[in-house]
């Protein structure tokens, strides 16, 4: 019998899976780009949505601010982002990708996709198009005003 899951819940397992990937891949990612998987996602954020801010990077990541500021400066430091201000707001900072950052980018997309294929060998094509078909349902459903409304039923009856 198979032990690898200590826990029989799905957000459980997933959680194991992704976090299992993203350390291991971790190293891997630094050492040919320089840059940690997470700095990665917000570089690509960064690059996806040029002038794109703090408020709304820390959104889209779910990271806490701290960790946010944080990697922002380390983006900015490599040289891979620049911060402007706000023509319409001074006090707000538009963030933008460098010639520099965009071929990181390039470089940590071609590694993912090297890496990828090593992470979903123990699938066949069939099962890899089903299993991102149900994560990409599952991701639309947790993200609904649906799936909120049927939690706040639960929560409403688990409270009375």
């Amino acid at each position: 019998m198979d032990k690898t899951f200590k826990n029989e819940r799905l957000t459980y397992k997933l959680n194991i899976v992704a976090q299992g990937a993203i350390t291991a891949n971790d190293a891997i990612f630094f050492r040919e780009t320089g840059c940690h998987i997470r700095d990665l996602r917000v570089l690509r954020l960064i690059d996806d949505t040029p002038g794109t801010t703090f408020a709304e990077i820390a959104k889209i990541t779910g990271f806490e601010r701290s960790l946010t500021s944080r990697i922002l400066q380390n983006l900015i430091g490599s040289g891979l982002i620049v911060r402007e201000n706000s023509t319409e707001d001074a006090r707000m900072f538009l963030l933008f990708t460098t010639d520099k950052g965009k071929e990181i980018r390039q470089v940590a997309r071609q590694l993912s996709d090297r890496l990828e294929v090593i992470l979903t060998d123990p699938l066949s094509m069939q099962e890899l198009r089903a299993f991102n078909e149900i994560l990409q349902r599952l991701g639309s459903w947790v993200t609904s005003e649906d799936y909120r409304t049927a939690l706040g039923a639960e929560v409403n009856q688990s409270s009375s």
